[in-house]
């Protein structure tokens, strides 16, 4: 397979067992159009940083095999893009207590985001696998990838609308910024920044919007109200 830890050489499920870190026991992997959607995906974010090995799994016949339960020499295989994964190597109780901290900052916030997108999202939830990109799109452990989905779509089948996790960067200037605004303003006058926030992280992911043209809109609104506001301070000074 295809992995992270080169670009050039294929690599066997024994040579990345063998360079699996202590304690690892999970095989991560990632499918996707091409390689370079993968590697660039928020999702591998965290997984980059730590210097953590994923399969890069690009061809349609992957996304059979590796939901199917496969193991290799008793190590599961898991998706980055789907479940709850908690990369942290420290385990203390301060560590414990500044997550406590950090989700109650964002509770509310996070509240009104999962109300707000409810048509399009499952929850919106804190993130530990997002270390430069704002949010992202997570699915249950055991759900569809979108890349699933677009193969039976393409073959004609009629699938329901799946909905995943909104995660978000609680370091990112942008969640910060939106969290801070949600705490001292009308909740509702953020409803347009939450879609987009949405829409890009459908984007970064190389799904596809349900309406681009409504997108387009918002983000204009967003900029003309960045690009004004910057003109007038510009004006004052």
């Amino acid at each position: 397979f295809e992995s992270t830890h080169s670009e050039d050489e294929l690599t066997s499920l024994a040579d990345y067992v063998g360079r699996m870190r202590s304690g690892q026991d999970t095989i991560y992997y990632m499918t996707g159009e091409s390689r370079q959607h993968i590697v660039n995906s928020p999702h591998m974010e965290a997984f980059k940083a730590k210097g953590l090995e994923v399969l890069v799994l690009h061809d349609p016949v992957d996304e059979m095999w590796v939901t199917g339960g496969a193991e290799f020499e008793g190590k599961t295989f898991q998706s980055v893009a789907k479940g709850a994964v908690d990369l942290d190597d420290d385990s203390d109780e301060a560590d414990s207590s500044a997550k406590e901290e950090q989700n109650k900052t964002f509770e509310g916030l996070l509240d009104w985001l999962g109300s707000t997108l409810s048509d399009d999202i499952s929850e919106a939830r804190l993130s530990t696998r997002l270390t430069e990109s704002p949010a992202c799109l997570v699915g249950d452990t055991f759900s569809m990838s979108p890349q699933l989905e677009k193969l039976y779509r393409a073959s004609g089948q009629q699938l329901p609308k799946s909905k995943r996790a909104l995660e978000l960067n609680p370091d990112h200037p942008l969640v910060v910024g939106l969290n801070n605004a949600y705490a001292g303003g009308e909740p509702t006058e953020l409803a347009d920044t939450a879609k987009l926030i949405y829409g890009m992280a459908l984007i970064a992911e190389g799904g596809e919007l349900d309406d681009p043209a409504e997108f387009a809109k918002l983000l204009a609104a967003q900029l003309t109200g960045s690009v004004t506001g910057a003109s007038t301070a510009g004006s004052d000074s």
